[in-house]
């Protein structure tokens, strides 16, 4: 069991950024909307207002459904390193990280807050740490796996060539991503001259980042030892996270009566969004919406495209933001000191005998 944390340090200021991030979060807010009314003006935002009660509701089970996905995979993944933690706290740790993937440039804070988080639940930093990395690691294999389906699909189709390119090659690069790293971490002690050269003038650095990395490596076999149903179980929910998540803007367009093939948004999402989020603008803001309106012209009307991306960051932006910045309050309320009076005599004085 690591050692216990500070007990002032809820971690209520883990995400919470300075003016200059407030105005890049809001920049990219306000540009989540300043393109899809560019396009669709007035009429739009009437129809995103306009829309049934029971299309709301749909929308809502589909993101909660994929909000309950990544819940269960990350609730697997600490129980297999051996932390027990209820399902609500681990619901507000996830939606929590999701919240940092969302709010700051290229989602770095997403990777912080999972670590961070998953330390307060009662993981070491090194199983924090590789928590981390097998959520990343899962998200990675299902997007390598999924778009070459999803431009297979579409092969010799009237679909323009370029996207069926573009998906097949970010699988490749997705691919030898995760090839470079496995190999990189398996010639770890290939480097001796560069790491001797580190700890002859920093020795304590380089027995804490050895224990470290041996640490880490530790809890990477408890997980890949969990057998095939564990992997199996762990990758479905992956699967499920991605895929509800993602056909929100599928169901939006069928609400709108304008149906466009599931495949076809999915590989155009995991292309546009991974690009803008790239670009380092929290959330992609405005670059993915240009992205999705350039592709899908050829399908949706101009005026619906606009009403159902309006929906479509309702739900998967505003909704998620929302819902991780309740999520940071519980858990900053869940770590706090559980007596705000115990420096005063004069209450410890009152305290009553058991």
């Amino acid at each position: 069991m690591p050692p216990p944390l500070p007990s002032q340090d809820t971690g209520a200021g883990l995400l919470r950024p300075g003016r200059a991030g407030l105005l890049l979060v809001a920049g990219a807010l306000v540009a989540t909307l300043v393109v899809p009314l560019y396009f669709g003006g007035e009429a739009a935002l009437r129809a995103t207002l306009s829309l049934s009660a029971g299309g709301y509701a749909a929308l809502f089970a589909l993101i909660l459904a994929s909000w309950i996905a990544r819940t269960l995979k990350l609730q697997l993944l600490l129980r297999r390193m051996g932390v027990e933690v209820g399902f609500v706290q681990v619901f507000e740790i996830s939606l929590a990280t999701d919240f940092g993937f969302l709010a700051t440039p290229a989602g770095l804070g997403g990777y912080a807050a999972s670590v961070y988080y998953a330390r307060r639940a009662g993981a070491s930093t090194s199983a924090a740490a590789a928590l981390t990395a097998a959520d990343q690691a899962l998200d990675l294999v299902f997007f390598a796996l999924v778009l070459p389906v999803a431009g297979l699909a579409y092969f010799g189709t009237a679909l323009p060539a370029r996207l069926v390119t573009a998906a097949l090659a970010t699988s490749a690069a997705l691919a030898a991503i995760a090839s470079a790293l496995w190999i990189a971490q398996r010639q770890w002690r290939g480097w001796p001259a560069a790491w001797q050269r580190v700890g002859s003038r920093w020795p304590r650095l380089q027995r804490a980042v050895g224990e470290f990395r041996a640490q880490a490596a530790a809890q990477a076999r408890v997980l890949l030892g969990g057998g095939p149903a564990f992997l199996g179980s762990v990758f479905v929910l992956t699967v499920l996270q991605w895929m509800t998540r993602y056909g929100i803007l599928w169901l939006v367009l069928v609400l709108l009566g304008c149906p466009v093939s599931f495949w076809l948004l999915l590989a155009l999402q995991a292309l546009v969004l991974h690009i803008a989020q790239w670009s380092g603008v929290p959330a992609g803001g405005g670059g993915a919406e240009l992205g999705l309106t350039a592709s899908l012209a050829t399908w949706v009307p101009a005026a619906t495209l606009a009403t159902a991306l309006l929906l479509w960051r309702l739900v998967t932006l505003y909704l998620a933001l929302g819902a991780g910045a309740v999520a940071i309050a519980r858990l900053a309320r869940r770590h706090a000191p559980p007596a705000a009076a115990t420096h005063d005599p004069r209450a410890a004085q009152a305290a009553p005998l058991d």
